[in-house]
């Protein structure tokens, strides 16, 4: 007799299936929302960090939905609306872009992280970066960027548009963060 009887067959089969149901998560490439665990290991700027996932895969993850000013090339006022094209203007940008990168280390450096795609975004920009949402200690990363004006709104398609939006427009009409240099 050549192997298990079909109902051994059978067993074998819904225990291989049992034992892994827990371990094989979605690698964050399909088509539906999806969320793994996983640990920063570097922060990049403020609206940017690597990952790395419990089966030991990284990714540069570019945050969905928020754009911090640049710390690693000129900083581009006209992004910013309200915030003057002038050596003062670009002056205060790099000096919120430092500050946005110094939040995310503060926050985000070392720490396990939730990494979520959006099914209605693209999964990756246009440097092959992952596109997401990053929660840390059951707060959304992304939207406390918005909040206390650390980011703009980067506007694309993404299902948290609508509080996005708001979170910016708060931002704004208090002042706060870089929104200042618009003042």
């Amino acid at each position: 007799m050549g192997g298990p009887s079909p109902p051994r067959l059978q067993l074998l089969a819904v225990a291989v299936l049992v034992a892994t149901a827990g371990c094989s998560m979605p690698m964050l490439d399909g088509s539906a929302s999806e969320e793994r665990t996983a640990t920063v290991v570097s922060v990049v700027d403020g609206d940017t960090v690597d990952v790395r996932f419990a089966d030991g895969t990284e990714e540069r993850v570019r945050l969905l939905g928020v754009d911090t000013p640049e710390v690693h090339a000129d900083v581009s006022p006209g992004e910013f609306e309200g915030v003057p094209d002038t050596e003062a203007g670009r002056a205060c940008l790099r000096d919120w872009g430092e500050r946005a990168s110094e939040f995310a280390t503060e926050r985000l450096a070392g720490a396990e992280v939730t990494v979520a795609t959006d099914p209605e975004a693209d999964r990756r920009g246009g440097y092959g970066r992952l596109l997401a949402y990053v929660t840390v200690d059951g707060e959304s990363f992304n939207r406390a960027l918005l909040d206390r004006g650390y980011a703009r709104l980067y506007d694309s398609e993404f299902s948290r548009l609508d509080g996005f939006t708001a979170e910016e427009r708060d931002a704004r009409e208090n002042d706060t963060g870089l929104w200042a240099c618009a003042a």
